[in-house]
């Protein structure tokens, strides 16, 4: 009798057991499946089209290039005509070998800010006094043996129109900010509205600000040479 008592007792905690286990493992399945769920959200809002802003028709640099030897401005300047920017802190970017750059007033020999670069560079953010909304400046070159290879003039935007972007600007990264959005994707939507007003060096200062790029960034940068400088017009020049 009690060892029939005994094992009517196992087998009754054998099936608590059991049913206790289930509980427990179908409690923890909706957890699971919302955080699986939400990683793939995350991964589809990273996805952003960045390669689809070269629709937008940036300027190319159709002249070839042998005036200017191995190299090929492509921000904030550009040789076939006077790029009007927003940024009065702008980018400087170029396909090529340079040794030095400079940015003067346009048509003058005062130096405003001098940089001297190696040549596995190939972008330098502009770090000295903020250039002044309305003026003009030469991006001047230097080879490695400070010879001039070339000036090319930028214009920082000014009066109502560079209000108007401002404001625009502004207003859409406090609206992503409140949204929650990512850096990237704030960079992101500040670029595609740039492109729009074709001011293509800010949209590569955009994407060239991103600190950790995602991989369709990545392609975009890495796009940006071929896009503005075609090597059939850069002589010598590296990837």
């Amino acid at each position: 009798m009690r060892k029939r008592n005994l094992m009517i007792l196992i087998l009754l905690l054998t099936i608590a057991v059991i049913r206790l286990g289930k509980r427990y493992s179908l409690a923890g399945m909706p957890d699971l499946l919302t955080q699986h769920s939400t990683v793939e959200t995350h991964s589809i809002q990273q996805a952003l089209p960045w390669g689809e802003l070269w629709e937008k028709e940036p300027p190319r640099d159709d002249p070839p290039g042998g005036s200017r030897g191995d190299i090929c401005p492509i921000a904030p300047a550009i040789p076939v005509e006077i790029r009007v920017i927003w940024s009065t802190r702008p980018l400087f970017l170029w396909r090529g070998s340079m040794g030095r750059l400079e940015v003067r007033p346009q048509g003058s020999q005062q130096v405003l800010w001098s940089q001297t670069v190696t040549e596995e560079q190939s972008s330098l953010l502009y770090n000295g006094e903020a250039l002044q909304p309305g003026s003009s400046y030469d991006w001047v070159s230097f080879d490695e043996r400070d010879r001039p290879q070339f000036r090319v003039t930028f214009q920082v935007m000014g009066g109502e129109e560079r209000d108007r972007i401002s404001a625009d600007l502004t207003r859409l990264q406090t609206q992503l900010q409140q949204e929650g959005a990512t850096a990237e994707k704030i960079a992101y939507s500040k670029a595609n509205y740039l492109a729009e007003n074709q001011l293509w060096s800010d949209v590569l200062q955009q994407a060239y600000g991103v600190k950790n790029p995602s991989e369709d960034l990545v392609q975009f940068i890495q796009a940006i040479p071929e896009q503005f400088c075609p090597l059939s017009g850069v002589r010598g020049s590296k990837r």
